[in-house]
């Protein structure tokens, strides 16, 4: 099975060693290429993919294509190129590109798929969320899901749900690195060393959303568990709620999510 790579930045780069360092398949499956050519041989240096001529030639001898390339230039795949993508499978990672506007461009694909990543994928521990543009057979299924799995776990849903799930996984890092940034310089404004407060936030946060998922029980347990009546947490959590911490996540996941839907209907 040959994967083509078409766009070879961080993610298109995080897929491509992930699927290497856990043996999903052999450099000499990989095909890349970039607009630039930079980013193809940063690519074939890391993994040992080759490098391809043209998107021709790389749609041509790939059985997955991976499109990772900027979102607007989705259009720039030429008739020849997507005639060249018949019957194979064809990944976007591409945001806010809807499978409908992928199915213009790749008519006659096997089927499509629209993946939505984030960036501790580069590190494998990513969180993916996908959808299919038809049924997918067991095969399609079972390669796509083994093809998200280098770069950490995956979960499917249906194309209408990829808009609130974006704010979830695509945005999420940014706001738990936003949230580690204000905790950091809060503390070092205290008389904390800033690089020390960051360290404990972000260990913390692992360590306690680790036992979210180990526990599997409500978040409103385990806050119980560390909240003491009028102690430290009572005061932190009494005070986030005094000052709107409920409504502004409420508002901030709604105006996210309908950005996404913008986005996504601008391009079809």
């Amino acid at each position: 099975m040959k994967i083509g790579f078409i766009g070879a930045g961080n993610m298109g780069r995080a897929i491509a060693n992930g699927l290497v360092a856990k043996g999903v398949c052999q450099a000499n499956a990989l095909l890349c290429i970039s607009a630039s050519g930079k980013g193809s041989a940063i690519m074939a240096e890391q993994t040992g993919a080759s490098i391809a001529s043209s998107k021709l030639e790389l749609i041509e001898q790939s059985d997955i294509v991976v499109l990772a390339f900027k979102p607007q230039h989705l259009e720039t795949i030429s008739e020849e190129e997507a005639t060249a993508a018949s019957g194979k499978l064809v990944v976007s990672v591409l945001a806010g590109r809807s499978l409908a506007s992928m199915k213009d461009v790749f008519p006659d694909a096997a089927n499509l798929v629209r993946v939505m990543p984030n960036t501790p994928s580069q590190i494998g521990k990513g969180v993916s969320t996908f959808c299919f543009e038809k049924v997918p057979s067991d095969e399609q299924k079972e390669t796509v899901e083994e093809l998200l799995a280098s770069l950490g776990t995956a979960y499917e849903v249906v194309e209408e749900q990829l808009h609130v799930a974006t704010v979830i996984n695509g945005c999420g890092p940014a706001f738990y690195f936003r949230i580690a940034q204000l905790i950091s310089e809060a503390a070092d404004k205290r008389g904390l060393d800033k690089d020390l407060a960051l360290r404990l936030a972000a260990e913390t946060g692992i360590g306690s959303l680790e036992l979210l998922l180990a526990s599997k029980r409500d978040p409103k347990d385990l806050i119980d568990e560390v909240v003491s009546p009028n102690g430290v947490t009572h005061a932190l959590l009494t005070s986030l709620d005094r000052q709107g911490l409920p409504a502004i996540i409420e508002q901030s996941t709604e105006d996210a999510a309908n950005r996404s839907i913008e986005l996504s209907q601008n391009k079809k």
